[in-house]
């Protein structure tokens, strides 16, 4: 159950949170006059409740999907559902009691949600898709700042290659950072599981290295025939695989909403040279998480979209490059690294290979 008033939330929930949204700067909206404001229908005190905070348009295709996992998750547990905008006016009352839990996603208010949680250690938050933001006992954080790079690589990888026809691969990185080192043996190792013979030609720019160095770089990798492309997410790297899949040569997203953003959904010149893309998943994970966490189950680390957790997919190949049958196959690579059976052999945290 869906309800989206301008005047909701408990009088005991946050304060806090309510205050710091407050204080966003950003116009407030011209209070609804009663017919204008949707009233919710009154709920017996005690009934559970969970409140969501999410923008009616989210940004990324990680964060519709985490709204709508919130929302199953709560229709499943027939509990009403308040989801409110962060533009909204959060002041009135209108709810008695407190929430089962709180979500915010993609809101923006993540800090505004930490002083919330520290203010009410009887109540669980969640931050979904939220930046700066730390986990508490009572306050789960998953995604956001939180990217397994090594994993997204290594995907990039196997996308690079299950097509490949002459065995030459390209790649744009990062020199010098740890980031770097992260998406370039990640996909260094998704080459080698995919296709051991074949020859990686690797550029390592700076990490302030803007659109002209990454057209530059594609320019010396065409140079060496290759075949396939990916490269690390950021101007260089996005302006390289346009210049390469403008001039026929296929690449692989190494980030979510890769097509969307770089390729205007299919509306931008080379689209149809993108061969796929990760993506993150919370639609099938998220159940089980919040399950768990409702539980009473605490996560001191944030929780990254990983391949174990299954949080990690492929998004729908949106080319007819990748046959069903090699894409089946590369489903199974992932359903191996979800079963503990494959290790993609990489430091999370230093990007080291071990």
């Amino acid at each position: 159950m869906h309800i989206r008033p301008k005047a909701l939330i408990s009088g005991i929930l946050l304060a806090t949170l309510l205050a710091a949204c407050s204080q966003k700067a950003t116009p407030t909206p011209p209070t609804p006059t009663p017919a204008e404001a949707t009233v919710p229908a009154a709920t017996p005190t005690g009934e559970p409740f969970a409140l969501l905070i999410a923008p009616d348009a989210p940004p990324t295709k990680t964060a519709q999907l985490a709204v709508q996992a919130v929302e199953t998750f709560a229709t499943e547990k027939g509990w009403v559902l308040l989801r409110i905008t962060p533009r909204d006016d959060l002041l009135a009352s209108g709810q008695p009691g407190n929430p089962v839990w709180v979500a915010a996603v993609a809101s923006g208010y993540g800090q505004a949600l930490t002083a919330a949680a520290q203010a009410h250690p009887d109540i669980r938050f969640a931050a979904i898709e939220e930046t700066g933001v730390s986990p508490l006992p009572n306050l789960l954080v998953v995604g956001g700042d939180n990217i397994r790079h090594d994993q997204i690589a290594f995907m990039a990888g196997l996308l690079a290659t299950i097509e490949n026809r002459n065995d030459y691969v390209g790649w744009v990185g990062e020199a010098g950072t740890v980031r770097g080192k992260l998406y370039q043996n990640g996909f260094r190792h998704g080459i080698r599981y995919n296709c051991p013979r074949c020859r990686i030609f690797d550029l390592e720019l700076s990490p302030a290295a803007d659109a002209g160095a990454g057209i530059d770089a594609a320019g010396q990798l065409r140079e060496n025939f290759i075949d396939t492309a990916s490269a690390i997410p950021g101007a260089a790297g996005e302006a390289a695989l346009i210049h390469l899949a403008e001039n026929g040569i296929r690449v692989a997203g190494a980030g979510p909403d890769f097509y969307r953003n770089v390729f205007g959904d299919g509306g931008s010149s080379g689209a149809k040279s993108v061969l796929g893309e990760p993506a993150f998943r919370p639609d099938l994970f998220l159940s089980d998480l919040l399950t768990r966490y409702l539980a009473g189950e605490t996560f001191p680390e944030s929780v990254a979209y990983s391949l174990e957790n299954g949080g990690l997919g492929f998004a729908p190949f949106p080319n007819a490059w990748i046959s069903s049958a090699r894409q089946a196959y590369l489903q199974n690579i992932l359903a191996e690294a979800a079963a503990g059976r494959l290790d993609i052999g990489i430091d999370p945290q230093t990007g080291e290979e071990r």
